[in-house]
């Protein structure tokens, strides 16, 4: 007679095989009658962006509809897990979501080291836009970047103007070390008006920034703490659950699930210097294509008065700044039917109007709704 095997064996024997699995799939897109919708697109797929392997996740009601690539935060904050939030722009867009070299699915492409870099990125921001007008027959497409995404898009379209209708930041960081100084007489001044003597403490311990050396990491940490806190990085009343959205996410394998957070501690160590050292004013004073600046009333991750200061400098054909009042740091998240409408009634219908609509060569465009 076989004995039975001991619960732990069972336990590391499941372990092992949930780990073992992938997944290269996601949730088709239905109607309200729960039918897969004809003509939509739903596709999760490992592409060669820079001579490494890297993820993109492709959904959209229909398929002729204008595109819209989203770049991630961070560094290394890659954004598959948030598709729920992206329904609305699903409905009008074909929405690109795209895990960059070094985070989420694309971990692995964290080697070569050598190639994290923030010209790598713009060049990889390139080739996917390239890779995705080709296959879907269109001329230009909407570009939004969020946070350090926001640096990373608007150096690529002050490179490559060409291709892109317009380009709509979230969180646009503009300095770094500007934003933290402002950010931190934010949390002292937010601290004292709450009477809140452990943020007080904890902040006079920290110092201002900027926070390098040994305790860099710790001091950014007491930062981000107080910001989370302060409702500075996230505002609306629902919680910012980046850990439940990933565990939820079907997008996701348990294997990328458990290193998404070691990953993209890799990739930020690997960028986050380099990120501080950029001034936009210097390094993109001019852009050659529309941008929009959706910008959270209550954002101190990325001070809007470091922003706006750049805003107003920048030289543009077209430039707007839409105040988002009830976020923070994500408006696209937070405010997600006023996104929606700023991306299809308002810049949808302006590109269309202006002969640099985001469509199909063959197919007009639809009217914004």
């Amino acid at each position: 007679m076989i004995s039975q095997p001991p619960r732990l064996a069972l336990l590391i024997a499941a372990v092992c095989c949930l780990c073992a699995c992938t997944s290269s799939a996601t949730r088709p897109i239905r109607d309200d009658h729960g039918d897969a919708i004809p003509g939509s697109v739903a596709s999760l797929e490992k592409i060669d962006l820079g001579g490494v392997p890297q993820w993109i996740l492709i959904r959209g009601d229909n398929a002729q509809n204008p595109l819209l690539l989203k770049l991630h935060g961070g560094p290394g904050q890659a954004e598959m897990a948030t598709v729920r939030f992206n329904r609305l722009l699903e409905k009008d867009f074909v929405v690109v979501e795209w895990d960059q070299r070094g985070a989420g699915k694309s971990a692995p492409a964290i080697e070569p080291r050598s190639a994290m870099n923030v010209a790598q990125f713009v060049a990889d921001t390139h080739d996917l836009t390239e890779l995705l007008l080709r296959r879907f027959h269109q001329r230009k497409l909407i570009l939004v970047g969020s946070s350090w995404g926001s640096v990373i898009g608007i150096m690529a379209v002050q490179k490559y103007p060409d291709l892109y209708a317009a380009f709509v930041s979230t969180g646009q960081i503009a300095n770094i070390p500007q934003g933290m100084n402002v950010g931190y007489r934010f949390l002292l001044d937010e601290a004292r008006k709450r009477n809140n003597s452990d943020a007080l403490n904890e902040l006079t311990r920290i110092g201002p920034p900027p926070y390098s050396g040994a305790d860099g990491n710790a001091k950014r940490e007491v930062y981000g703490k107080w910001l989370q806190s302060f409702g500075a990085l996230w505002h609306s009343s629902e919680k910012f659950d980046r850990v439940g959205w990933m565990i939820s996410s079907v997008e996701y394998a348990w294997p990328e699930k458990l290193r998404y957070t070691s990953a993209a501690a890799r990739s930020f160590d690997l960028l986050y210097p380099q990120l501080t050292g950029i001034d936009l004013n210097s390094a993109v004073p001019k852009v050659d294509v529309p941008v929009y600046f959706a910008v959270g009333r209550y954002d101190h991750m990325a001070p809007f008065e470091v922003s706006q200061q750049y805003f107003s400098a920048l030289i543009a054909p077209k430039k707007e700044w839409i105040w988002f009042e009830n976020s923070a740091h994500f408006p696209q998240w937070e405010e997600m039917e006023k996104f929606h409408d700023l991306l299809w009634k308002k810049i949808a219908l302006e590109t269309q109007a202006r002969g640099a609509a985001p469509v199909s060569s063959t197919d007009a465009a639809r009217p914004p709704r």
